[in-house]
């Protein structure tokens, strides 16, 4: 049986080319979304370089809660490493595809926490990622502007009894 496989052996090889072989040339660093939105979360130095390239490519597969999380992921990213964060998103901000922009610097600058999150949680996020913000210094100064105006906008909602807080708990 020299030189010939047999065909349980050529059925094996099929099933570790068909297994295998996917997993190897389309696997990348973003393959895997909880990994994602955990590096970018967490402020991540070269996930947060190349994100304006990723939202480019994956973003029209996003689902509604997908979109929500990745914003809440841009946004978690400010705290960590705020100027990496606004570089990335700066880039995404004269995109014409709308589907691009709801990740831009704007976005990401007007407290994205606010719909899903507790008080108490959009809170301790407004005071961590203000602070992150002031200490960035003034490549920041206008996104923490942005910021400051939107938490005004929240603090007046809440003045007149019409602000909703979500039920989401942020633990940094």
């Amino acid at each position: 049986m020299t030189g010939q496989l047999s065909g349980g052996m050529i059925r094996a090889i099929f099933m570790f080319l068909f297994i295998f072989i996917p997993n190897l040339v389309f696997a990348t660093p973003y393959s895997n979304w909880a990994n994602l939105i955990q590096n970018i979360s967490s402020g991540d130095q070269h996930t947060l370089e190349e994100l304006s390239e990723t939202v480019i490519r994956i973003n029209h597969s996003f689902s509604d809660s997908q979109s929500i999380e990745f914003v809440e992921a841009i946004g978690f990213a400010l705290i960590k490493n705020p100027l990496t964060t606004l570089n990335s998103t700066n880039k995404l901000v004269n995109n014409k595809d709308v589907l691009v922009q709801r990740y831009d610097t704007g976005t990401v600058c007007s407290l994205p926490l606010i719909m899903e999150y507790s008080k108490k949680s959009t809170l301790l996020y407004y005071k961590l990622a203000s602070e992150s913000l002031k200490k960035a210094g003034l490549p920041a100064r206008e996104c923490l502007k942005n910021m400051q105006a939107s938490f005004e906008e929240v603090e007046s909602e809440e003045e007149r009894g019409t602000m909703k807080w979500g039920e989401k708990e942020f633990t940094p």
